[in-house]
């Protein structure tokens, strides 16, 4: 990760570097500058879309207050290469100052202690944080260099309204789609996942500007409103990371296809308004998902670690019981192995006494494998609650439970359930048990093979005419040859984390259920 890179151990980061990183935002920024040069209300600059401010918040949020001084040279740098500095040198150093000083303000304030948006977007506080500073400060940089160049007779008073109303547009829309986008991007979190889904919004996406600017009749700001469900789509499928590229690709696409089409019938900064109203659209619908899908992984995390804790518990109970239950019989045994020992050291030996002493160890070992067996059946047994289910019911909580995990790693889980199934009368909680132990298994032998386009589907349909079979497949490795070689038992397991009891436990859920509606 660049941030990661662009220190070293103590935090710091080295003067080479940090020229390095100055110098590579410089060349961002005027390349940025020249691309974005389109609409502009007279010669100096103000346009409806401004990357380089959301360019330069990002750079502030992800490497440290250290870059502020880097926020005054840029602009400076772009108009002297790129219009040879259209204002008069007094105005053009008073217009920087203002932007600078407004936007170190607001980058202080965001990365406040208290605030603390620079480690990325992790919540709903951290988004409104980062817009609403955006915000206030876009419409102060717009109303002071607006009033400033109309005091200098620079513009005209009457293009006053409109000049705050671009300058502000054009902030805000760079801040809003490139600023959450660098950050994810710098801090090394993945943009778009490895989904072959992504390529039907993005069809759709294109679609919409076709249509937009197909002809000169079509050009009408209300088809704008076409590019809402791709952007919606991708937030609530894939989440705020993906929106955020998604949202770039589409302020790109919407410059080039301006530019491309001519625009002497459109206004530009409607669009673009459109285009913010767009972007806050879609970081809201894809923060509430992410969040939504963190808070699922968290509680799934939590349930394993009450699970593991409950299993350690358990385990400690089971080595209790036994200890204590066959604690007597082992205690017996070695007490007649004893007798049985002194009796044949006699001289004559006693034969009878240690024939009886070798019964009386036969009695008591067949005694501890009673306490065995009846232990083990208690254990497989147990206490269960049946209850009559539907088959899609079954199956539903363990894929909301396990669908977060997997589209995390890319994988895309189906459910099959045929039609007209009747319900079953199961332990419901330890049916879906068994059905998210799989899954989960399934997932971690795919991503742990390195599987790019992971499937898992579940299956339910009728085996004859007394019993419904749920099958799970996967197109991952496979079982490891170790598994297929014996039965499963418990404590046998090729993961390095693994106890070896989640097939076991599952066979054993599978094969009492089974038995149970049998006997009834």
């Amino acid at each position: 990760m660049l941030q990661a890179l662009a220190r070293n151990s103590t935090g710091e980061m080295p003067t080479l570097r940090y020229l390095a990183l100055g110098f590579i935002y410089l060349a961002v920024y005027v390349a940025l500058d020249w691309l974005s040069f389109v609409d502009p209300l007279g010669a100096f600059g103000i346009t409806p879309w401004n990357p380089t401010t959301g360019v330069s918040i990002a750079l502030v949020l992800a490497f440290g207050r250290a870059f502020i001084p880097w926020l005054f040279i840029a602009p400076l740098l772009a108009d002297g290469l790129l219009r040879q500095f259209p204002l008069p040198i007094d105005a053009e150093i008073a217009v920087v100052a203002t932007l600078g000083f407004t936007y170190t303000a607001a980058t202080w304030i965001l990365t406040r202690a208290d605030v603390n948006v620079a480690h990325g977007l992790q919540s709903k506080r951290d988004l409104i944080w980062l817009l609403g500073t955006a915000a206030v400060a876009a419409l102060v940089a717009a109303v002071s260099c607006v009033l400033l160049l109309a005091l200098l007779s620079i513009i005209h008073v009457d293009q006053i309204p409109r000049g705050i109303l671009e300058w502000w547009v054009g902030d805000m829309i760079g801040i809003t789609v490139m600023t959450p986008f660098l950050l994810f991007m710098l801090s090394g979190r993945r943009i778009f996942p490895q989904s072959a889904e992504l390529m039907l919004p993005f069809a759709l996406m294109l679609g919409a500007f076709m249509l937009i600017f197909g002809s000169a009749g079509s050009n009408r700001p209300e088809l704008f409103y076409l590019l809402f469900l791709p952007i919606i789509w991708i937030a609530i499928r894939f989440g705020l990371e993906a929106v955020t590229g998604a949202l770039v690709v589409t302020q790109v696409l919407l410059i080039a296809a301006i530019q491309v089409s001519g625009h002497s019938d459109l206004s530009i900064t409607s669009l673009q308004i459109l285009m913010l109203i767009l972007a806050l659209t879609g970081l809201t619908v894809g923060m509430l998902v992410s969040e939504q899908r963190n808070t699922q992984r968290e509680l799934w995390l939590h349930r394993e670690a009450l699970g593991r804790a409950s299993r350690v518990g358990s385990l400690g109970a089971l080595a209790a019981a036994i200890a204590h239950e066959i604690n007597q019989p082992l205690t017996a045994i070695g007490n007649y192995a004893r007798v049985g020992r002194q009796a044949l050291k006699r001289d004559p030996a006693d034969h009878a006494a240690a024939a009886r002493a070798s019964e009386q160890v036969i009695e008591q070992v067949d005694r501890a494998a009673a306490v065995i067996r009846w232990l083990r059946d208690f254990i497989g047994a147990g206490t269960s609650r049946f209850e009559v289910v539907s088959v899609s019911e079954l199956i539903r909580r363990p894929e909301s439970v396990c669908r977060a995990e997997l589209e995390e790693h890319g994988i895309r889980l189906e459910t099959i359930v045929s039609r007209d199934l009747p319900n079953v009368n199961v332990d419901r909680l330890q049916i879906e048990q068994v059905i998210t132990n799989i899954v989960k298994n399934a997932a971690e032998a795919i991503s742990g093979a390195g599987g790019i386009d992971g499937r898992i589907r579940i299956e339910a349909g009728s085996e004859g005419d007394m019993f419904i079979a749920i099958s799970i497949t996967d197109n991952g490795p496979g079982f490891d040859p170790i598994l297929l070689e014996r039965p499963i038992s418990p404590f046998t397991t090729t993961k390095s984390g693994g106890m070896g009891l989640g097939l076991s436990l599952s066979q054993s859920i599978i094969e009492f259920s089974r038995w149970s509606n049998d006997a009834g």
